[in-house]
């Protein structure tokens, strides 16, 4: 290592920092598509939630089937949910778009707010399948 010559160190800080260059750009891309994830997995779910609602809807209306009409809840209460989640996705971004004039305390509340978000996403995801399992127990029953 001593052997090294000021030229030789320029060129490894140089690439070093070149290394680190594509690493922060790859860390950003995957930043934004975990953002395009949780979307396309909101709509589909809020696709989803609607054809329970649908579904509901429709047992409800058959007089021979006794569905309570209470029922309706669940799937209405998920697509709600649905849609604050995507709204606080879109204030989320909108925070972000302006990164650069934000304070440290700013996107300390950011970080907790995006982590709050993904939690309730991930409650919205099981919150669907038990809405499944209700469907499915009522029309068996």
């Amino acid at each position: 290592m001593r052997n090294m010559t000021n030229d030789t160190i320029e060129e490894l800080i140089k690439e070093s920092d070149e290394i680190m260059l594509r690493m922060d750009k790859v860390e950003e891309k995957a930043k934004d598509e975990i953002v395009k994830y949780f979307d396309r997995i909101h709509d589909k779910l809020f696709a989803y939630q609607l054809f329970f609602l649908a579904g509901y809807i429709s047992l409800v209306a058959i007089p021979s089937i006794d569905v309570s009409p209470w029922l309706l809840i669940i799937p209405i209460f998920c697509v709600a949910r649905l849609i604050h989640l995507d709204w606080r996705m879109m204030e989320n971004n909108r925070i972000l778009s302006d990164i650069k004039n934000q304070s440290k305390r700013q996107l300390d509340k950011l970080n907790e707010k995006q982590m709050w978000t993904n939690m309730q996403s991930l409650e919205v995801i099981l919150e669907s399948l038990v809405t499944t399992v209700i469907f499915i127990f009522v029309l068996l029953k």
